[in-house]
């Protein structure tokens, strides 16, 4: 017999009255912080923080002093609470991941029991947390701070006679921490004894104590509401969903990751003002909820009822608590696994110790910005080097004793006394992995931790430089001693190549290793509108494979100081930020997004000076400081250095780009050395050029004063493209910065590395190697050991050993380009719209086939002799390779056939693609 709606909804109504007239079911409270740090109370004897709303409801109720989450990151830890199941058993093992769909919610067990769930503000993870099954979940968005207020008011208005489980979410003390701090007096507060005193440090730990502070005050706001609305006997539950985001906290299994407040109050069935040693676990809570709803105990999850502990029938509950942790993303990929017994034995399992220990604190600096000042102390002081490297590098194994040792500082696992315990531990916790079927994955990409062997690169571009202007290179107007003494003691390559006879193309050739034209940059990034009617993208993809990116994770520090023109230029304010692309850290000029140091143009004319910015100081999107044009270089290699002095306290090898702009016009030299000139654009040019060199002398010094970074330290120096005409030389080649012709794309290179390059090929120049930024691009993978990112293929060849000197190989490929779409050229000296080089030949043609140069460039450097007519052959041959070439990349509107895009009908807001 089938029942209809109606009647199947009237049985329900039925049974659970009859519930409710027979065993009347408390109602209940459960108030989560986040990221709360057990310790961080006044509850659990912090000297400092106090917590008076914590304080009142342990007076009313339970303290338990062993209280710890399955996971000590947002998702799998509520993702255990709300399931009663370890992160393997339910699925939710990495931030950010869900249970499974069928695994029965802890609202259901409680609907099953007439009761009414509810949820306000974070109790899943965030958006996840309507997946539970919940009858009302409201404000559950990130840092949805109403969701306190609102859940108040709707319960002060609601009106049922339902039992009531009502769940409220606070974010606080989640990042980010509030500026405000009131009369919280940093110098005052007590530093944990693991973490690294600095005055940032303390104004860091007073906005997370203010965070704290606010997190207190809504507990009892909620806690005197529930009372006042549900009655005086109300069950009150509070806890956090792990420790708070500081070194050895959060993502971590030591007990300030792990370790949480827990505090129960439910008047007439819990003893007020007690506190208990016995251990539970979040996995415990759900169990325990079914149990006070009058809900039979489940031998199908994990958890256990901690309700006989609550009425003090029993002062045990488990004998070892585990925990699990996968990771963050590529945040954070560090999979372990512990194990703490009862009487205050802690073993950590790092299940992968050669990867590097990274997460939002590493990571994020901009929201927590004590990290940098922890580093900058490691530099010169060995305890907090010893701290900071504690932190990013774990051995295998630890095992602590945290009765004695309450901050796990003294790991024991050699001590020869602990073998047996630590015997029992692994097997305790190798039966634990077993049960659960943990099959210790690893989610996301890991960073490695670097051999000590790992080389340093540097990488300086100089921008608009022509190929005989330095005076290792042949140049007569100035001497330029810093960058000579590294080509005397280094390799010259005359044959070398950039990739585009213009900035932004030529950057993107060398960061990707890939033609820019893949990814449809050709010519230099400008205003949207002006990219978009050239063809070109507004920012190079973040999807493109970087050097840089693959190097970190290869766990190399990755900095990026000077020029970029990759995005976020003139309009183009929502262009990635240069970390996006692999580099823990940059300052740039107004052509990219980060921090940045801006220029002032003085002529010392008795004008004021006036700034250069392009429009980059309204994008925001970083701090921006002003400096004087003619010294921008030097802020560019004061940060540099400070980001090796800070790769050396970290222990990582570092990749630097050191991308000065100066000899790009406008040119502004010291005053001293612009007087000495006659005004002349040239002039100028060059007076810049030896400032720079001057500059640049401090990064090349610090290399080669320092014994072991002297030894292990590539340094490489090039141009992105030609001269401007009227400013710098490339004799004898013909053309200049945005033509094709060698005067535009041959650039000066030098490799210097005392201990790295063939000494016999020190001091030496290299006539006949044919080679390309691209090929610098991919032999720097081999150089440092670092695998090539995969999927992809790229377009340079591996010179590693051309480039130190041991051999004198070529590029077997042809290289080839294609002119800007903005440059044809002039009347009288035409841009060829294509170009390739191989072998000796270089060869030239247009869109239409027309314009056929061909020169050989061993007899004729200076491109005068078109031979085109004389080897039709070999035209025949590089013009189909071109055209190929060119017919596999996107148009731009250099090509007589490429339409423009139509844009999109208005329907609101405009984005702009990329």
């Amino acid at each position: 017999m089938r029942l209809s709606g109606i009647t199947c909804l009237i049985l329900v109504q039925l049974f659970v009255s009859a519930v409710s007239a027979e065993t009347p079911r408390p109602d209940m409270v459960i108030f989560l912080s986040d990221d709360h740090t057990w310790r961080d109370s006044s509850v659990y004897g912090s000297p400092d923080i106090k917590t008076p709303n914590m304080n009142r409801l342990a007076a009313q109720g339970m303290t338990f002093n062993n209280a710890f989450v399955a996971s000590p990151s947002c998702a799998p830890s509520r993702a255990a609470l709300l399931t009663g199941l370890y992160p393997a058993n339910n699925g939710a093992e990495p931030n950010h991941s869900r249970p499974r769909v069928e695994i029965k919610k802890l609202p259901a067990y409680l609907q099953e029991l007439g009761y009414e769930v509810v949820s306000f503000g974070k109790v899943g993870h965030y958006k996840q947390t309507p997946e539970y099954g919940f009858d009302i979940a409201r404000h559950y968005r990130y840092h949805e701070d109403i969701a306190i207020p609102k859940a108040i008011e709707w319960l002060k208005q609601r009106d049922s006679d339902r039992p009531l489980c009502l769940f409220v979410g606070t974010n606080w003390p989640h990042v980010p921490w509030p500026e405000e701090i009131g009369d919280i007096d940093p110098a005052r507060l007590q530093v944990p004894p693991h973490h690294v005193d600095t005055p940032v440090t303390r104004e860091w730990r007073a906005k997370y104590m203010a965070a704290i502070q606010t997190m207190d005050r809504e507990l009892g706001q909620v806690y005197d509401v529930a009372r006042k609305k549900l009655g005086e006997n109300v069950f009150f539950l509070h806890t956090s969903d792990h420790g708070a985001q500081w070194p050895f906290g959060k993502w971590n299994l030591y007990d300030e990751g792990i370790r949480t407040p827990l505090i129960v109050s439910w008047p007439g069935k819990i003893k007020p003002g007690v506190r208990t040693d016995a251990m539970a676990s979040w996995i415990d809570i759900l169990p325990t909820l079914i149990d006070v709803a009058g809900g039979t105990p489940l031998d199908s999850i994990d958890g256990r009822s901690l309700l006989p502990v609550l009425k003090g029938e029993t002062t045990k509950h488990r004998e070892v608590i585990f925990t699990t942790h996968s990771g963050d993303g590529d945040n954070n990929v560090y999979p372990m696994r512990a194990a703490r017994t009862l009487d205050g034995w802690k073993y950590i399992r790092n299940l992968h110790p050669e990867f590097r220990f990274t997460s939002h604190v590493t990571n994020a600096r901009a929201k927590n910005g004590y990290w940098d000042s922890w580093v900058q102390k490691a530099i010169t002081h060995p305890q907090a080097r010893q701290k900071v490297r504690r932190y990013l590098e774990r051995p295998d194994e630890e095992l602590y004793q945290v009765n004695t040792d309450p901050y796990e500082q003294q790991n024991r696992v050699n001590e020869p006394e602990q073998a047996e315990r630590l015997r029992m531990l692994r097997q305790q916790v190798d039966d634990w992995l077993a049960e659960t079927g943990d099959q210790k994955n690893v989610y996301g990409r890991p960073q490695r931790i670097a051999a000590q062997e790992k080389p340093n690169v540097i990488m300086v571009f100089i921008d608009d430089m022509g190929w005989s202007d330095l005076s290792c290179f042949k140049g007569a107007a100035v001497k330029t001693n810093n960058i000579d003494r590294l080509a005397d003691e280094g390799i010259r390559f005359t044959n070398f190549y950039v990739n585009s006879p213009i900035c932004s193309p030529s950057r993107v050739a060398l960061t990707t290793g890939q033609y820019p034209q893949r990814w449809r940059i050709n010519s230099y990034l400008a205003q949207r509108k002006k990219n978009r009617e050239r063809g070109l993208a507004q920012w190079l993809d973040p999807k493109a494979p970087v050097l840089a990116r693959e190097l970190k994770h290869a766990g190399y520090a990755t900095g990026h100081f000077g020029k970029w023109h990759m995005g976020g230029q003139r309009d183009v304010g929502e262009a990635p930020l240069i970390t996006r692309y692999g580099f823990d850290r940059s300052l740039t000029n107004f052509e990219g997004l980060g921090p940045r140091v801006l220029p002032l143009k003085d002529a010392y004319d008795g004008k004021p000076p006036q700034k250069h910015d392009l429009g980059s100081a309204n994008l925001g999107h970083g701090p921006i400081r002003w400096e004087d044009r003619s010294v921008v270089t030097a802020a560019f290699v004061k940060d540099a250095l400070n980001f090796i002095d800070q790769a050396e306290a970290t222990g990582q090898p570092f990749y630097l780009n050191l991308w000065p702009d100066d000899v790009h016009s406008p040119f502004f030299p010291p005053e001293v050395m612009r007087d000495a000139t006659d005004g002349s654009k040239r002039a100028l040019y060059y007076a810049v050029l030896k400032a720079m060199d001057q500059q640049l002398g401090a990064l090349f010094d610090r290399i080669r004063n320092d014994e072991q970074l002297k030894n292990n330290t590539l340094i490489l120096i090039a141009s992105d493209n030609g001269p401007e005409t009227g400013a710098g030389l490339a004799n004898p080649l013909r053309g200049a910065k945005t033509w094709l012709y060698e005067g535009g794309v041959r650039s000066p290179l030098i490799v210097w590395g005392p201990s790295l390059i063939n000494p016999k090929a020190a001091g030496t120049t290299n006539n006949t190697s044919v080679l390309s930024a691209l090929d610098l691009n991919r032999s720097l993978y081999s150089l440092t050991g670092t695998e090539l990112p995969q999927g992809v293929q790229l377009d340079g060849e591996d010179l590693a050993d051309t480039l130190l000197g041991k051999e004198k190989q070529s590029r077997q490929a042809p290289l080839f380009w294609r002119r800007p779409p903005d440059r044809p050229g002039t009347r009288e000296e035409p841009n060829p719209d294509l170009a390739a080089r191989a072998g000796k030949w270089k060869f030239y043609m247009n869109y239409d086939q027309t314009g056929i140069q061909l020169y050989d460039l061993e007899q004729d450097v200076s491109e005068t002799r078109n031979q085109a007519t004389q080897h039709p052959d070999l035209v025949k041959r590089l013009q189909q390779a071109v055209n190929e070439w060119n017919s596999g990349l996107p148009a731009d509107a250099g090509d007589p056939n490429w339409r423009p895009k139509k844009k999109p009908a208005k329907t609101g807001k405009a984005k702009a693609a990329n």
